[in-house]
Formats: C-alpha cells, structure tokens, sequence
C-alpha cells in the first residue's frame, strides 16, 4: 500500500477520514452516494461525526467540503464491506494500529498523561489521590485488556466455546462463574482481573486478557485450524442455505415497527446484524438475511423470518 490514512485522535479515540479511506478503497460511486448506502448500519456521534474539510479548487479559492471523522472499528467495518482485495489491505493495517493503540504500555503512557493534565486543572491535593487513582484503574482496564467476547467475535466464535476450548487448554479453570488462569501462565503477562465492588458491598473481580494475550490465544486457535471468519475460503459455502429459503423477507423498518420499537432504532438493528455477523460476507444471501440492489444502486438488507428472531431476542437482551 503506497501511501497510508492518518490517523488522529479525538476524545481518546482513534478516528480518521471518511474521504481519505473512500480515496484509499478507490470507490468509483460518488462520495455522498457512499456514504448514503454505508452509512445507515453506524451511529452518529458514537462512530462517526459529522465536520467540514477545506480544499483548494482549481481557481485557487477555498472550499468546504462535508467529511466524517469516523473510528478506526467503523472503517475496519467499511473495509470489510467494500469486498475489495485494497479493504482486506486497509482493514489489516487498521487491525495493527489497534493493538498497538491497545498495547498496555500505550495504554499506561497515555493513562499518567491524562491523570497529569487532570492534577493541573484540578490542583488535587495527596489526600485527594485515591478517586483519581481509581479513575485510572477504570482506564486501564477498559482500555488495555479485552473480554474473551471480543475476542471470540472475530472468529464466529461464543465467549462459552472459547473460554470451553482455552479449559480444555489447561489454560484457564472455573471456580463458581468465575475463570481462573492456571498457575503455569500467571506470571506470562497474558491476563489480567478487572476488579469492582458494586455499591461497596461485594469485591468481584472478571478475566480480562493483554494485546499479548490475545496473540496467545490466536496461536492456539490457529494450532486448532480455527481461522478469524473473514480469512475463511470456505465461507460462501458455509454461508450458504441447505435449502433455498421461500419465506418472507423483513426490512429493519418492518422488524422495529413489529417490536414496537421507536424510530430511529434501525439503525441499532443494522449495527447488530454487523456485531453478530448476520450479514453474509462472500455472497449475497445467507439463513439470516440478504443484501438488495435497487434500481439506483443503493444497497439495503432484509431479514429472513429466522435472522428477524434473532434481531428481536438481542433487542429483548437490551430492554429498548
């Protein structure tokens, strides 16, 4: 790749432009058209906002142009639906500068400058330190290590089938509800404990694994043949239906007003068919939905009775 997309960082949060990755992918449909058929499945102000980009046009005056700052997880997301060799190339180094951005040592550089601006503005006093030093546990924890969620995600995988395998590893062991790491990794730096007492009441503590953690368990699943769900080349036919399917078909429009959801929620439904990987990869149509082409060439998605159960038990799950 000749030339890569600067990243900057706003509000703690990796972000670049939304016309330079379009530029990077090589789009050849409009930007405003782009961004009209990509768009709709994210959420304004939560992964991208909206701000104006200056140019110079050919009679040398300035102009405005409408741009988007968006995260590094919503353009990993854009690569992947471009279905272009040049989106496998961006998303993987989108992939590298995350886990460098999570790399705990980042993490802990950027952590002391925060609790060093918030000190100045502050003026905080010794016997004042402990909520601030709480305050960065909090960072630490969220920041620097990942849940076996998260992890597991990437490779279609539930947190119940990974944390099951990493057991039958040896790797972790459960007392209670609780993982545990055996004692020959505890002392390898691979995991940590984010530890909380909710109301002051009950010290718990949950297993949370390291950037090197997380290269570890990709190591065992790659030992186990269990590749990430897009480096698949078996994923059309994974994806296909043992049978064609004959039933009806739902917009998220239709799956919100059946819910009686309010509006607006489409766009939640669109970001859960992303997050749980509902949507096909490889082909157009899976159990769970298909993608649809109108006249224009704007691209939407529509749910099988199967993938609309599904949409509508992870709403439940949230209580919208």
């Amino acid at each position: 790749m000749e030339e890569l997309i600067k990243v900057t960082t706003k509000d703690d949060t990796q972000v670049v432009s939304a016309r330079e990755l379009y530029k990077g992918l090589e789009i050849k449909r409009r930007f405003s058209l782009w961004v009209s058929d990509n768009f709709k499945d994210f959420i304004e102000n939560v992964d991208f906002t909206s701000v104006r980009k200056s140019t110079v046009v050919n009679n040398g005056a300035k102009r405005e142009l409408q741009d988007y700052a968006i995260t590094i997880s919503m353009a990993k997301e854009l690569c992947m639906m471009s279905h272009t060799e040049l989106g496998k190339k961006y998303r993987k180094y989108f992939l590298d500068l995350e886990r460098k951005w999570n790399d705990p040592k980042e993490v802990v550089k950027r952590g002391y400058t925060i609790l060093q601006s918030e000190n100045k503005k502050l003026k905080i006093e010794n016997n004042e330190l402990k909520p601030k030093a709480e305050a960065y546990d909090r960072y630490i924890k969220s920041k620097g290590l990942l849940t076996a969620t998260e992890i597991a995600k990437e490779y279609g995988m539930s947190a119940k089938k990974l944390n099951q395998l990493l057991h039958d590893k040896r790797v972790i062991f459960k007392v209670g509800d609780k993982w545990f790491l055996y004692s020959k990794y505890a002392e390898d730096g691979i995991a940590g404990y984010e530890i909380y007492m909710p109301k002051d009441t009950e010290l718990r503590r949950t297993l949370k694994w390291t950037t090197k953690g997380e290269q570890f368990i990709r190591s065992i699943l790659e030992d186990e043949g269990i590749k990430p769900v897009l480096e698949r080349p078996s994923q059309m036919m994974i994806e296909e239906p043992e049978e064609e399917y004959d039933g009806d078909y739902y917009t998220a429009s239709e799956i919100a007003y059946k819910l009686y959801l309010p509006k607006g929620v489409e766009l939640l439904i669109g970001k859960l068919a992303n997050e749980y990987r509902l949507k096909p990869v490889f082909s157009d149509s899976n159990k769970y939905c298909r993608r649809v082409v109108d006249e224009y060439g704007r691209e939407t998605w529509q749910y099988t009775a199967l993938g609309a159960r599904v949409i509508e038990k992870l709403i439940e799950k949230m209580e919208v």
